[in-house]
């Protein structure tokens, strides 16, 4: 491998290596090298064209008077390395905020965004300013004069009702607000709600959407749906046939629809995937990117799909007014990581997107074999050309209707693992992180919403700190915090300023845990032999002796007691919020999805055992609900 080579690809973020799960040490070979920079359109398949894009891009570095873009923070005034200039900053509506000559020494900006526009005597430049938060991102206490909080999680597609016909509702979402709020929970959490697309029949995650900056339209509660079927797993062709039939039926094609960034686009995607498929690298060329030609071979049926958004908008709105007035906090909602690469969000921002990779993860604890996601990745250098609007429109959309969101993988923050389509080994791709926090805190603080960052896995130096400095909480997994021998953290050491909880839908629920159904299904995957399974089930009993003296637990406690003890000491924690999972208080034993598994294991399908009313009335589980917490 050459030195431009490696130089080149350091230039463009791709990093040289990284430790895997074990310490070792994974050198990015040339094949990794080559493929992630071909997915930025950089040329270095031979190495005379390394050497002349490295040498355009020192070129271009020698030649700039401003940075692209620069992270202020609010109320601080910064002066810039710059030659002297004529320069005005103006904000996002094009007004001038501050104007001066000679050295640019801004003064003290409000947070938000603004444009720096200089002016020298044989140059011109531009530079967005990202002035961040003094204060980060709310706090809980910001939002609940409270320092702590708890709520419950659960699975918004598995719940149950008599109207809902077979996937959960909105309308299912503002009556388990309602319900919970009368039990002391201060947020209710669910799943992605992101659009799953119309044609995608089969599609079972809410991880894996078509856009994450609209909504799923499955749940739209519609009249006539009946009662969800007793049946323990969602049978969603059968549902979404019913479903889209009873949607079409209600169409008023003269109703109002609201105008908002993108929604045309969004809507003629989904009117073109019905003709030419879910996929739009396969449709024909001159639709593959939105423009006049993908508006008018959309035709009138664009307005079905804006019109459909706006009924699912305008229920998930009335839900996040009733859970914030009844709860303090509200909805707890969930940003993945990415959407499918033929999808629509890849189709309306083709100037952001990585072309030929997907986000995926090195093997860890969550999955020995490494995962990748068949996620669309957005390039860094692109993205920051756009100014981050995919993600602004993304994040403004999801916190108008939250009162807590958690982004998924916010390791992704910091670096990215792009695994390439060719088959040539992954490697992690560097990230604008002190941009990409600026830009959620801003959002943040506007739409008065605690943030999450889901920091499980391969977590480099610092990464919490500096997410935690710029107001994010931290995710604390009970099961995973454990000492070097293996034994779980007392509850009192878990980390304050994170929110905990025992269990995701990625891990084994309370009662999967204590009997070892996740050691089974790995050993089932084929992922660890017979002995280390049986390694395993040792150190689950050692994991299982620790919590029953901590939790206080006599010999023989049976699964609820079990249940309800770790909640009792889980809320004992200092951590700003706790999350106890719907599944854990229903006794549910298997998890909601095994990562790395598609059609091996029912991911994304089981249903509580009974509605949310019925479980917070069931007896036998009232206590474990703690209302004066």
């Amino acid at each position: 491998m050459t030195d431009t080579l490696k130089r080149l690809a350091r230039a463009h973020g791709i990093q040289s290596g990284f430790h895997d799960l074990s310490g070792d040490y994974k050198e990015a070979g040339p094949e990794t090298l080559r493929a992630l920079l071909a997915a930025m359109e950089v040329p270095a398949a031979t190495e005379a064209e390394a050497a002349e894009a490295l040498e355009a891009l020192l070129a271009e570095a020698r030649t700039r008077c401003l940075p692209s873009e620069q992270v202020l923070t609010e109320g601080a005034p910064a002066t810039l390395a710059a030659p002297p200039a004529r320069w005005t900053v103006t904000d996002e509506q094009g007004e001038i905020a501050a104007e001066g000559a000679g050295a640019i020494a801004l003064p003290a900006l409000p947070f938000g965004y603004f444009t720096l526009h200089a002016t020298g005597e044989d140059w011109q430049a531009e530079s967005f300013l990202i002035v961040r938060p003094a204060q980060g991102a709310p706090a809980v206490e910001d939002l609940l004069c409270e320092p702590k909080a708890w709520g419950v999680v659960g699975a918004l597609y598995g719940f149950r009702s008599e109207t809902n016909g077979g996937v959960g509702s909105f309308a299912d979402l503002h009556d388990a607000a309602s319900t919970l709020a009368r039990t002391g929970a201060r947020f209710l959490g669910v799943n992605p709600i992101h659009a799953i697309g119309w044609t995608a029949i089969d599609q079972l995650s809410p991880y894996s959407p078509t856009h994450r900056g609209f909504l799923n339209t499955d749940h739209i509660a519609l009249p006539g749906m009946g009662p969800t079927p007793a049946d323990a797993l969602i049978d969603y062709p059968a549902f979404r046939r019913r479903h889209h039939a009873a949607l079409e039926a209600g169409f008023d094609a003269q109703a109002p629809v609201p105008q908002r960034p993108g929604l045309d686009a969004f809507a003629t995607f989904e009117a073109l995937s019905e003709r030419h498929g879910e996929d739009c690298r396969n449709w024909p060329a001159d639709l593959r990117t939105p423009g006049p030609k993908a508006t008018h071979a959309a035709g009138p049926r664009a307005r079905f799909h804006a019109w459909a958004q706006a009924q699912a908008e305008a229920q998930l709105d009335e839900a996040a007014r009733t859970a914030r007035d009844a709860m303090g906090l509200g909805l707890y909602l969930d940003l993945a990581v990415g959407a499918r690469p033929g999808g629509a969000e890849a189709w309306m921002n083709p100037d952001t997107l990585a072309r030929g990779v997907s986000i995926g993860a090195p093997p860890d604890h969550l999955n020995p074999e490494g995962q990748s996601w068949n996620l669309a990745a957005h390039a860094p250098s692109r993205l920051a050309a756009a100014r981050y609007r995919p993600l602004r429109q993304m994040l403004s959309h999801l916190m108008a209707r939250a009162g807590i969101i958690r982004i998924d993988h916010a390791l992704g923050l910091t670096r990215t693992f792009w695994q390439p389509d060719d088959g040539s080994p992954g490697g992690y791709v560097t990230q604008p992180f002190d941009s990409l926090l600026a830009v959620i805190a801003i959002e943040a603080r506007r739409a008065k919403c605690v943030v999450i960052g889901e920091d499980l896995g391969l977590v480099p130096p610092g990464f919490r700190e500096t997410m935690n400095a710029a107001g994010l909480l931290s995710y604390a997994v009970w099961q995973y915090e454990t000492r070097d021998d293996g034994t779980l953290l007392p509850p009192e050491d878990l980390r304050p300023f994170a929110l905990s909880c025992f269990a995701t839908h990625d891990t084994p629920t309370i009662a999967g845990f204590w009997h070892g159904t996740d050691i089974a299904w790995w050993q089932a995957m084929g992922w660890q032999s017979g002995a280390e399974a049986r390694s395993r089930h040792d150190q689950r009993a050692h994991q299982r002796h620790g919590l029953r003296r901590l939790c206080h637990l006599a010999p023989d406690a049976r699964q609820p007691q079990i249940t309800n003890a770790i909640h009792a000491s889980l809320m004992m924690a200092p951590s700003r919020l706790t999350a106890l999972q719907l599944d854990d208080l229903a006794g549910q034993v298997e998890a909601q999805n095994l990562p790395g598994t598609t059609h091996e294991h029912p991911n994304w399908q089981r249903r509580l055992p009974m509605t949310i009313e019925a479980l917070v009335d069931e007896t036998g589980l009232r206590d474990t609900l703690p209302s004066k917490a």
